[in-house]
């Protein structure tokens, strides 16, 4: 598939697992896949209430703050975090039972779940104001850059280059995933990358 473009102001939403809000999908595999079967997904969400997360049984999550004050989150056997949109994204099983309090008001997330049998992910958020260069990696098998705030972006990578502005996001497969990647931008940044990989069997 080589190279795919995500919009945040388009994207399709869907109810969420436990039926208490909606989500974003920004990107699934399979691309007919449901939420019991797929191999790796992307959404946001606007959570505008306390709550417990949905269960996703042999999932691994990663869940960043793009917008709002924050959220104050209770997992079980752990002690309690809060997350805001300075945070590193918060790594934690799927089928662990979270409680989430807001810490002021609503909030829009980031969350990207692989299936642990499978895949695994690093979620990590940057921030740039001039230019960046990221190694190549060959057990990338999939990359995603999401431009939170600030750009245009500029992406190079393997003779190609794509712009981004805030709310839109690349997947590169293959070997576009595999390659060193330069983003360039003339204004402070905020952009989240993530490097999926697929277990071997």
């Amino acid at each position: 598939m080589g190279i795919r473009s995500f919009n945040l102001a388009n994207a399709k939403h869907m109810p969420w697992k436990n039926g208490s809000g909606s989500t974003a999908q920004l990107a699934i595999s399979p691309e007919d896949a449901r939420l019991d079967n797929f191999a790796w997904r992307i959404s946001s969400a606007k959570v505008g209430a306390a709550g417990d997360f949905s269960s996703f049984i042999g999932i691994d999550r990663s869940l960043a703050i793009l917008t709002g004050a924050g959220l104050r989150l209770n997992a079980q056997g752990s002690a309690p975090l809060l997350l805001t949109s300075a945070s590193d994204p918060w790594v934690f099983r799927g089928e662990t039972p979270v409680q989430a309090e807001l810490i002021d008001g609503e909030v829009t997330d980031f969350n990207l779940m692989t299936r642990r049998a499978d895949w695994t992910h690093r979620l990590q958020m940057l921030e740039i104001n001039a230019n960046h260069r990221l190694a190549a990696s060959a057990q990338t098998k999939v990359m995603m850059i999401y431009c939170q705030s600030g750009g245009p972006l500029s992406c190079q990578f393997a003779g190609t280059q794509r712009g981004l502005v805030a709310g839109e996001g690349l997947l590169l497969d293959e070997d576009e995933a595999r390659q060193a990647l330069a983003i360039s931008t003339q204004t402070p940044s905020k952009l989240y990358i993530a490097h999926l990989q697929q277990i071997a069997t």
